[in-house]
């Protein structure tokens, strides 16, 4: 009769697999599997050499196609694709919308589902700390975000890390090193070169006003930080670096124009210089300039500000801004995407990327083919 191996013996026999001898109660002489005798008045069945064989057999080909289901699996055949979030700052600004531009193109080159999901503004640190929990909760495969602030989201990104899910950070610095790579522009370097373009149109000499974005995000920080150090340095004095009054365009100008009037006399405004450390706060500051010249108040600061949107880029090319310091959205975003699937598909990736800052000048928008390109400009 069969064997079965995992069948327990019952009364008139006994079974055992760690000898080429099976005892059974049954008395035929023969099998198919061997031969049966009596020894001490049992029943002793000697397999045949060519069971062991083809038993040897059974199990190899049932672990190698089980080798080849895992592997099947690893590399996709019929694996789950891998799913990411990617979590920005802000869902209201042009900025982040040419981010995830890039990061959509990556996540569709590369096969992977991607969740893009962030606060409308960069004040709402608890909305972002909620989607990050949401993502967790969610199980994703691995999470790419750009911090809203450095220290007070350090214990969320651990929790991720915590529970599986490795963690790109992309734009903005964070504490700790629970993250397996940073992806963003050299922020601080950002600043210097505005300071330094700044030196280069006014010798280093006069009163300097910078506008600064939401306390605590790192990005714009250190560009603040990167610009006051050189331009003192160099000579300049910093007269006023305020926080706008929120995140948005409006806010950035209404801080600008109450900072602006203090620093009118005689219907001119007593300044050299001015820094915006990103696209809001430049938009805000640009359009509390054009006021102030619409109301008659003479305006000869030279200013420079930080990113670029279409508006920023024609205020350029009209000589309302002297110079833009332009990060690469659409590479951050490529790249943030490409670190975190290379990890997630076991190759190692470098703990930081830098994803490159130039200045734009109208000089450059009319004659450099790459700097056009980078802020949509088309034709030669």
């Amino acid at each position: 009769m069969p064997l079965d191996p995992n069948r327990r013996a019952v009364s008139g026999e006994s079974l055992s697999w760690g000898n080429p001898r099976i005892y059974t109660g049954d008395s035929d002489d023969s099998t198919q599997f061997g031969r049966k005798s009596v020894e001490g008045g049992q029943v002793v069945m000697r397999l045949r050499p060519w069971f062991y064989v083809v038993l040897f057999g059974l199990l190899t080909v049932t672990s190698f196609c089980e080798g080849c289901r895992r592997q099947t699996n690893d590399t996709g055949g019929h694996q789950k694709k891998l799913v990411i979030a990617v979590i920005p700052k802000s869902t209201g600004a042009e900025f982040w919308e040419t981010v995830e531009d890039g990061a959509r193109e990556a996540a569709d080159r590369l096969g992977v589902q991607m969740k893009w999901e962030g606060p409308l503004t960069e004040t709402e640190l608890a909305e972002q700390n909620k989607i990050i929990e949401n993502m967790i909760s969610l199980q994703v495969d691995g999470i790419a975000l750009a911090p809203l602030n450095r220290s007070a989201q350090r214990r969320t990104v651990e929790r991720a890390v915590q529970a599986g899910i490795p963690v790109v950070i992309f734009d903005s610095e964070i504490d700790g090193d629970a993250h397996i790579s940073f992806v963003a522009t050299n922020n601080k370097q950002g600043g210097v070169l505005a300071a330094k373009h700044l030196t280069e149109l006014l010798g280093g000499k006069g009163r300097v006003m910078v506008l600064r974005f939401v306390q605590g995000t790192g990005s714009t920080e250190a560009r603040a930080e990167g610009f006051i150090e050189t331009a003192k340095a160099d000579g300049f004095e910093i007269v006023a670096d305020p926080y706008p009054e929120d995140a948005t365009v409006a806010g950035c100008k209404k801080t600008a124009a109450n900072t602006l009037e203090g620093f009118v006399k005689n219907n001119e405004l007593q300044l050299e210089g001015i820094f915006a450390c990103n696209d809001r706060s430049t938009l805000g500051m640009l359009a509390a300039l054009e006021d102030l010249r619409k109301s008659g108040v003479k305006v000869h600061a030279k200013f420079i500000g930080f990113d670029f949107t279409p508006r920023l880029v024609e205020a350029i090319q009209q000589g309302a801004i002297d110079a833009l310091i332009a990060q690469n959205p659409r590479k951050m975003g490529q790249l943030a995407v490409e670190t975190l699937v290379a990890h997630l598909q076991g190759k190692e990736v470098a703990k930081y990327i830098d994803t490159g800052v130039v200045v734009v000048t109208r000089d450059k928008l009319e004659n450099d083919a790459s700097v056009r390109q980078l802020v949509g400009l088309k034709g030669e």
